[in-house]
């Protein structure tokens, strides 16, 4: 894609781009809902709600979320519809109190030459407030960044013969898989295939970003890493720029996305899908590389990775540190949202068990107390009779004003592997029932009987 940006006044704005595509594959990115929600906005930005009218006097409601969460509510009308000449519109923003700050109005034109396609995009401000007019010079960025955006969706489209796709479902929530991903320190114990070590000189996970790193191979080779984070939306996309090679050898390039979705509770499918310059090079990464077979397999040790942390349950509640820290310490109150322990004592040393009943089989927990900081900490062993494994459960309270958060950590999970009782998605969804609901609906009825 060529750029070029005209701009004569803050409130008129020229720019133009080619793409390398047909006029009317460009034109229907511009007025396809599916595709335009794909890539309006600047980096990071997602578009939940799209709503794209493309017809003389059709409508248009776009609510942009940005990286934080915040979403921005966009109206707008279509004035013309040439197609796949022109169009013509009107956007805005609304402020929050639902009023409208600015209005700007948007013609596009369309000219194909030799399969490109030159869009020149001509923005006009009709109508803003002062508030408003302050942030005026970002958008030439934010209109610049969509249409980077804009040539990544065109490029990708057709790209069977010079992509490759590979995917895999994971036994972990999508915040935890987008940690391993984002996170260096985690990265290094799972990127690669097998017998690959992988030393992280930068990681700046944020659209510009740079992510260098090298790999080593079982013999020793080398394989420089350099690439550029191009959308970072968490915890559902990224999407980088890779440059790399084998010492010695000819770049890598590709254009990488990884995507994140939840498929059942606890479960996430990841996707890698990698786009090549052309088919001969996709080809050549594949034969020389083994980029499939090393793709599969670096899923497969991030799955590794994954099956071996702990179920955390975090939540925040409106009491204090010391009546949460009864009610997971004193047994009169455990037996009404917990369970019922015998012989439980918040002490060092203490060994203590509780039964439970599920679908016809009785659970006998044997626990030992390991750690104790009164208000703060609470860490006990817990093991099934009967059944190999031994696990650790940590409880840690966190004093935020009159509210406390309480933090639940259940390590060694990994240590019961092969008994599907005790899968780590059935703690997990435990937990997040006992911490989630059963902890809150009994504190909040405490505290509505000390008034």
């Amino acid at each position: 894609m060529t750029t070029e940006n005209k701009q004569t006044t803050p409130d008129d704005m020229v720019l133009t781009r080619v793409f390398n595509a047909p006029r009317d594959v460009v034109f229907k990115a511009w007025t396809d809902p599916g595709q335009l929600a794909r890539w309006w906005g600047p980096h990071g930005f997602t578009n939940p709600r799209c709503e794209w009218d493309a017809r003389p006097g059709g409508l248009i409601r776009v609510d942009m979320r940005g990286p934080d969460g915040t979403v921005y509510p966009m109206p707008g009308e279509f004035r013309e519809v040439a197609e796949p000449e022109r169009l013509v519109f009107t956007s805005g923003a609304l402020g929050p109190d639902g009023e409208l700050m600015f209005e700007m109005l948007n013609t596009v034109t369309f000219a194909e030459a030799e399969g490109k396609t030159t869009i020149t995009l001509h923005t006009r401000v009709l109508r803003m407030t002062e508030e408003a007019r302050q942030h005026l010079d970002g958008q030439e960025m934010g209109w610049s960044q969509s249409l980077e955006r804009l040539d990544a969706l065109i490029n990708s489209s057709g790209a069977g013969e010079r992509e490759i796709v590979i995917s895999r479902v994971l036994d972990a929530p999508r915040e935890l898989v987008w940690e391993a991903m984002t996170n260096p320190l985690h990265v290094v114990n799972w990127w690669g295939p097998r017998g690959f070590t992988t030393t992280i000189e930068e990681m700046d996970v944020r659209p510009g970003g740079k992510w260098n790193h090298v790999m080593r191979g079982p013999d020793g080779t080398e394989y420089p890493n350099r690439s550029i984070f191009t959308e970072v939306v968490k915890p559902e996309r990224i999407s980088f720029s890779h440059g790399g090679e084998r010492r010695g050898d000819r770049s890598i390039d590709f254009e990488a996305t990884w995507t994140f979705e939840t498929v059942e509770e606890g479960k996430t499918s990841v996707t890698i899908r990698m786009v090549f310059p052309n088919a001969q090079e996709r080809d050549r990464v594949v034969n020389e590389y083994g980029a499939i077979e090393g793709g599969k397999q670096t899923l497969e040790r991030l799955g590794e990775l994954l099956a071996e942390a702990p179920v955390i349950v975090e939540r925040a509640f409106d009491a204090p540190v010391e009546m949460v820290w009864r009610a997971i310490t004193d047994n009169d109150q455990m037996k009404q949202w917990y369970f019922e322990m015998e012989n439980f004592r918040p002490e060092v040393g203490c060994e203590f068990r509780f039964v439970v009943e599920h679908k016809g089989f009785t659970y006998d927990h044997r626990c030992k107390i390991r750690e104790v900081i009164p208000r703060s900490k609470l860490a006990y062993s817990w093991r099934f009779e009967g059944y190999e494994g031994d696990s650790l459960v940590t409880f840690e309270l966190f004093p935020e004003g009159s509210k406390t958060r309480l933090r639940v950590t259940h390590r060694g999970l990994d240590t019961f592997a092969g008994i599907p009782a005790f899968a780590k998605n059935n703690f997990r969804q435990g937990w997040t029932s006992l911490i989630g609901t059963e902890l809150p609906n009994f504190l909040s009825a405490q505290s509505s009987g000390a008034k």
